[in-house]
């Protein structure tokens, strides 16, 4: 069998229809990473029935479904086909080709195809079962498989044996038969169950059927005395009906009468209560804009007082850097002095190498007029004269004479010449002496200069961060400050508000004046009320002005201060004598239908806290009120509890009892005493913090600017250090100049010596030679003739010579010149960059100093005048005076709608209890009314169902006994049916069919316990069979793997070993290997490359064992080197014969080996498209 191609539809990247063939041999998917490759895998994995689509690197299904791209939509459809070669029919099936497809819709909806007839999932695994084919077989490697060989636990690799000795089938058969036996051991319990609970029925059955007759009489007596009764009971509920009717409409007249009263009542409050909470308001504005304007007071005494503390810190600052800029342009303008010396020296020594290189170009043009073949050419034909001159003796001999004089003066020249070079060569040695040791100094200097330099610079670093972290330090110190000036404002000026009694009613406020006048007197509510911060808004509204009444010991306490307040005329006040006022609670029944309401919070008074003995005033004060969450939650609470009592919600708003809704809120609303008082207590907790933290930023400040002045110390120590280093490199540098350029200079003169001598050795060892040559050749020629030619030749031979000998001293010179003034040349360009880099530097650090100075002068003119402060500190108190005197008034105004209200309040409440009154009597009327209707309608409608008697009938019936008779008849028939018992009417057809029911079920219960010994019986029989394939294929298979890791590795040793080789069902497998040139060791402790090879071999082996038709490999060789690579490519080209092998990769080790070769791009963004590859070509670039 053979993987013809696939052709794959929207699945994953490949949005386009994309069809692959795969020809026989070795088959490569190639492409970069991110292109798709892989993708191709999972299309085979899903189309054989992957069922996981994690396995798909998805989440759900429908993920393989192509998504879309930047340039495509999204597609609703995946599909993938198979076509399968199977003309061997190595699938059970009588087609010499199968296509094997499946779709999926993005709705969910999917289905499988086999040659284009739809089938089950089922169909597909069946047709592939035990064919090395499918899913959790080795037809698809990936990376992931090799990994999951040597990673997973030992009793897990028995899977991979058991899917090629093709136990699957019978492990499928035996589950099948556990689940068989399972259920046939269900249907056996039930079964028994029944059977017993049968039996037990039985008897019973018999007893019942023959009470039966006797009950049924009985009853048919009974029916016809409950008729009569209900016929009578009837009647009399009609009477009834009809003076209830009358009760209920009086009940109704007086309910409305007193809803008027009550209304008009309500009307008047209302309207008066507008008034009031009007008053309260501007009351309560009054107050906010006293405690803004006092806050505004004290922040302005903050300001004035840190004005003339930034002034001084800012002042030293500006000195400071004042200083620091002086000695920065001092330092400036030694550097632009020797720049402008540096540039001076660099532009001197350029004129020179100039002057030098075109002296050398001019030197160089004449030596080359005299070249080496015009010279040999009259030194040749000089040769020619000077042997025709030889003839003549007379010449001869002269010449004689004349060497005999030049040998004389050659060696009185030669011992000179010596003496001079000596003398030059020991000069020279002492000056390369001296320049060697100046040199040593000189690099030390400069490697200590660059150390110097580095320090200064990281010191410069080190101070501009300090300098950061000071201004910065500064910085959060001053907000600090400045808001814990505000907070400690705001706080004494709540204290004064609290202290003043400015918040409180004119009544309350003057009585807590005078409170050491009087005895008994604790204080107001709102002094010993705690509350959570959620609760705040909310119990202050329950309170409302409650919260200022003043908790006194007794009764006594009260007079006596009702008595002052009333000689004082000091106003109203309202106190709660902890000897009298008793606790308020509402009803449990109350409590616990309100518990029902999502948005329920609890009770007031539980969601407060004061000292244990004003307990009773808070359940007084706050017992019966209810706390919601929101307005809403707090209308629905209302309406649970049938509007009984007053619900707040947590933002403000109330529910009244009654169903009224009292809430909204103003513009500037203003603060009650529990809330400043919360706000106070925070405030206080904040300012110590504040304190704290206040402190700790000064001593961080302190400690700040005291490292900053060490560092800044020693910056300008180490920038003093820097500056004496430099001088003292360029000291040494112009001294090592000197010495190097005296040296140049002996070197030449040196040279010239040697040249010299050279050239007089020359002379006189041409001159001998001539002479030898004249004895030998010609001593009878005419002596005048040979002197005078040899004469002629020696003086062009001579000039020749001397001008080829001045011209290479003369570019030699010059050449030493261009070195020294190119060497000169470097160094003073390096010396200028050098206090170049040290001038940009310190202008650098001038900008940034008089960046800081020309801040610190704006910050300084930024500053408030402080007597401007003065003036704004004064006109808020003339303001808050006029603000207090307005406040005193409108406080007595609404003292006054305070009391009104309250009559009111009485009033109503009086009126409301007596409209309470008559409401629950009309309800219990009408309850009585409607319950009387629901008893006769049911008696009605017994009677019309039970008898077919309707209400017009009941005029025209008569009965023949009176009710008590009918009631006694009736109790004695119950009687005697109760006697009897339950009764089963049906008994005897029902006991037989229980009898003839537990006859069947006897016949069943033999069959099963059969079926169930034959299935134990058949799951031996596979356990056996199991257990020798798993044998057999094991053994194969391991002595497979010895063999093929021997080839994969080059040499070594591996085995497969069973952990448990007596139970062949359960045991794991253990690979242990024996690498070339190591023991024998797990596959765990091998190394990561050995452990993938490993892997790859065993799957090799297996592949052996049991070849499959095609194998796709996912990049399973990922994790080998170069080398390991080649050796799995060459291994599946071995196998090319009985395996089809896919292989998708991006090893070119691997690629050089495949037959066919396909590239995966995304020419287009998103989207996977096949292109071909030129395997010449990329075999030529692999090898």
């Amino acid at each position: 069998m053979q993987l013809k191609s696939i052709e794959i539809i929207g699945f994953k990247s490949f949005a386009e229809k994309t069809k692959i063939s795969f020809p026989n041999g070795m088959t490569g998917i190639v492409g970069p990473n991110g292109s798709g490759k892989s993708n191709i895998a999972e299309a085979i994995r899903w189309v054989l029935g992957e069922q996981s689509a994690k396995n798909l690197r998805g989440s759900r299904m429908p993920d393989v479904i192509f998504s879309g791209s930047a340039d495509r939509r999204s597609l609703n459809m995946a599909a993938v086909t198979l076509l399968l070669d199977n003309s061997d029919h190595y699938l059970d099936s009588p087609y010499s080709e199968i296509k094997v497809s499946r779709k999926l819709f993005r709705n969910g909806d999917s289905s499988y195809f086999i040659n284009e007839k739809q089938c089950r999932l089922k169909d597909i695994a069946s047709l592939f079962m035990d064919t090395g084919i499918g899913q959790g077989s080795l037809s698809i490697i990936s990376q992931g498989n090799v990994e999951e060989i040597f990673n997973s636990k030992p009793v897990d690799r028995r899977s991979i044996i058991e899917n090629v000795a093709g136990v699957y089938k019978y492990k499928r058969q035996k589950s099948t038969a556990q689940a068989e036996i399972v259920q046939t051991s269900d249907n056996l319990d039930r079964v028994n169950d029944i059977i017993h609970e049968l039996k037990v029925r039985l008897k019973p059955l018999e007893e019942q059927s023959s009470q039966a007759t006797d009950y049924l009489d009985q009853k048919k007596r009974l029916d016809e005395l409950e008729k009569e009764q209900l016929i009578m009971n009837a009647k009399g509920q009609i009477l009834q009906e009809q003076v209830l009717a009358q009760k209920v409409s009086g009940s109704q007249q007086v309910v409305k009468r007193l809803t008027a009263q009550v209304h008009q009542k309500e009307q008047q409050r209302d309207k008066l209560k507008k008034t009031l909470n009007s008053g309260r308001q501007r009351v309560d504005k009054l107050n906010t804009t006293l405690v803004s304007i006092a806050t505004r007071i004290e922040s302005l005494k903050s300001k004035q007082q840190l004005s003339s503390q930034e002034s001084s810190f800012k002042n030293a600052d500006m000195k400071r850097v004042s200083n620091q800029l002086g000695t920065i342009d001092q330092q400036l303008s030694e550097l632009e002095k020797k720049l402008a010396r540096s540039s001076k020296l660099v532009n001197q020594t350029q004129v020179a190498l100039t002057v030098n290189r075109s002296n050398l170009r001019k030197v160089q043009q004449a030596a080359d007029e005299n070249s080496v073949p015009v010279i040999e050419e009259k030194i040749k034909k000089g040769h020619s004269r000077y042997f025709d001159l030889l003839q003549q003796q007379s010449d001869l001999k002269n010449q004689i004479l004349m060497n005999q004089k030049d040998a004389q003066r050659f060696n009185e020249q030669t011992g000179a010449q010596q003496q001079r070079i000596g003398r030059a060569n020991s000069d020279l040695e002492n000056l390369e002496s001296q320049i060697r040791d100046k040199d040593e100094a000189y690099q030390g200097s400069v490697k200590k200069l660059q150390n110097e330099q580095q320090k200064l610079t990281d010191l410069k670093r080190l101070l501009k961060q300090k300098t950061d972290l000071v201004n910065d330090t500064q910085s959060n110190w001053l907000s600090a400050l400045k808001i814990a000036e505000q907070a400690k404002a705001k706080v004494n000026s709540l204290k004064n508000l609290h202290d003043s009694y400015r918040a409180f009613y004119r009544g309350t406020a003057n009585l807590l004046r005078h409170r050491s006048a009087l005895e008994g007197i604790y204080g107001p509510v709102s002094d010993y009320v705690k509350v959570n911060d959620r609760f705040v808004k909310a119990i202050e509204t329950a309170l409302g002005s409650q919260a200022q009444h003043i908790i006194v010991r007794d009764n006594t306490s009260a007079s006596a201060a009702i008595k002052f307040m009333t000689k004082n005329r000091y106003g109203r006040v309202t106190l709660l004598p902890v000897s009298t006022i008793k606790s308020r609670f509402l009803n449990a029944g109350i409590v616990s239908s309100a518990k029902q309401v999502s948005g329920y919070v609890g009770i007031a008074s539980n969601l407060v806290s004061v000292p244990e003995e004003f307990q009773a005033i808070l359940d007084f004060l706050l017992g019966t009120t209810l706390i919601a969450e929101t307005l809403d939650d707090a209308v629905q609470l209302s309406q649970q509890i049938n509007h009984r009592t007053r619900i707040v919600s947590l933002d403000g708003q109330i529910v009244n009892a009654g169903g009224s809704l009292t809430g909204g809120a103003n513009r500037s609303e203003g603060q009650g005493v529990l809330v400043q008082k919360s706000e106070l207590e925070k405030l206080e907790v904040s300012t110590k913090e504040m304190s704290v933290k206040l402190t700790d930023k000064e001593h961080q400040l302190q400690i700040a600017k005291q490292e900053l002045q060490k560092i800044q110390a020693s910056f300008d120590r180490g920038r003093q250090l820097v500056f004496q280093s430099g001088q003292m490199v360029d000291a040494q540098k112009s001294a090592l100049d000197s010495l190097r350029a005296s040296k140049t200079s002996q070197k030449r003169e040196l040279d010239a010596l040697k040249l010299s001598l050279h050239n007089v050795k020359q002379q006189n060892q041409d001159s001998s030679d001539q002479n030898l040559a004249l004895k030998k050749s010609q001593l009878d020629q005419e002596i005048t003739q040979v002197a005078s030619a040899i004469e002629k030749n020696q003086s062009l031979l001579s000039d020749v010579k001397k001008n080829a000998e001045s011209f290479e001293k003369q570019k030699q010179s010059l050449h030493d010149q261009i070195v020294i003034s190119k060497e000169q040349l470097q160094h003073y360009q390096d010396d200028q960059k050098r206090l170049s880099s040290q001038f940009d530097q310190l202008k650098n650090q001038r900008q940034d100093l008089e960046t800081q100075l020309k801040n610190l002068q704006a910050d300084l003119a930024e500053q408030i005048d402080p007597e401007e402060i003065t003036k704004l500190i004064k006109e808020s108190s003339d303001k808050q005076g006029a603000l207090t005197t307005s406040l005193k008034t409108q406080k007595e105004l609404v003292d006054r709608s305070d009391k009104q209200y309250d009559q009111l309040q009485n009033d109503i409440r009086n009126q409301q209890m007596n409209l309470n009154n008559a409401t629950y009597e009309l309800k219990n009327n009408r309850e009585d009314f409607q319950n009387l209707q629901k008893s006769l309608d049911g008696s009605l409608n017994q009677l019309s169902h039970d008898f077919g008697i309707l209400k017009s009938d009941l005029s025209h019936t008569e009965w023949h006994w009176d009710l008590e008779t009918i009631s006694r008849q009736i109790k004695l028939l119950r009687t005697g049916i109760n006697e009897i018992g339950p009764v089963n009417i049906s008994a005897i057809q029902e006991f037989q069919d229980v009898s003839d029911r537990y006859d069947f079920l006897l016949k069943q219960q033999q069959d099963l316990t059969d079926a169930k010994n034959h299935l134990t019986s058949t799951m031996g029989e596979m356990d056996t069979t199991i257990s020798k394939k798993f044998q057999t294929t094991f053994d194969k298979v391991a002595k497979s793997f010895s063999k093929v890791f021997v080839e994969m590795f080059g040499g070594g040793e591996a085995k497969l070993v069973l952990t448990d080789p007596d139970n062949m069902l359960t045991t794991g497998i253990e690979i242990m290997v024996k690498p070339p040139g190591k023991n024998y060791r797990s596959l765990s402790l091998l190394s990561g490359g050995e452990k993938a090879l490993t892997a790859i071999t065993l799957l090799f082996a297996i592949i052996k064992v049991s070849p499959v038709p095609f194998c796709i490999l996912d990049e399973a060789e990922a994790a080998l080197d170069p080398f390991n690579a080649d050796r799995f490519a060459r291994y599946l080209k071995k196998f090319g014969d009985e395996t089809q092998f896919i292989v998708i990769t991006h090893r070119k080790e691997t690629m050089i080996y495949a037959d066919t070769l396909y590239g995966i791009t995304m020419q287009e963004s998103g989207v996977s498209k096949v292109v071909s590859v030129n395997l010449d070509n990329l075999k030529t670039e692999v090898s």
